[in-house]
């Protein structure tokens, strides 16, 4: 079965009506529950969610939560020691990784978002869903789907993909 990880803001966007992603996402939980795609979520989106722990972070916490891979400095982490996935190796690969795709996006995406994509991608998911243009924008989407497996794609094109 295909696996995804989701950005914070297709938690936002499944709960918000007016957004144009509601509906793709709605399909898009709603084959999650009929185990047509699995769609899972990193503790970088969990701790973006938490601000404010409203219907998007309720909705987050339904779904199973991916290994973290620890990135950034000691203040940066977001899980603790014990919750981190991998090696002092690894934490200096995915650092490496994670200073890979900010130069791929364009400027001003958030290390929480390349965090997340890098959860999903170090658990060899299909492919990470987010709106964010600096990651799913159509050059640097480009960039990163042509350099690393897991795919950034938005909500509409994954539903569209799956004829949802």
């Amino acid at each position: 079965m295909r696996t995804y990880g989701l950005d914070a803001n297709c938690f936002i966007n499944a709960v918000n009506s007016a957004s144009t992603s509601y509906h793709a996402l709605k399909r898009l939980f709603d084959a999650a529950k009929r185990d047509e795609v699995s769609l899972k979520v990193s503790l970088q989106t969990l701790h973006e969610l938490e601000a404010k722990m409203d219907e998007a972070w309720q909705l987050a916490n339904t779904l199973p939560k991916l290994p973290h891979w620890p990135i950034g400095t000691w203040d940066e982490q977001v899980g603790t020691w014990k919750q981190a996935t991998g090696t002092w190796d690894d934490a200096k690969k995915n650092d490496e990784i994670q200073m890979e795709l900010e130069k791929l996006a364009k400027s001003g995406n958030d290390i929480r978002d390349r965090g997340a994509y890098i959860d999903a991608l170090r658990s060899g998911l299909d492919g990470f869903l987010t709106s964010d243009k600096q990651l799913v924008g159509s050059g640097p989407a480009k960039r990163i789907n042509k350099q690393f497996p897991t795919k950034v794609l938005t909500p509409e094109q994954l539903a569209e993909e799956l004829g949802l």
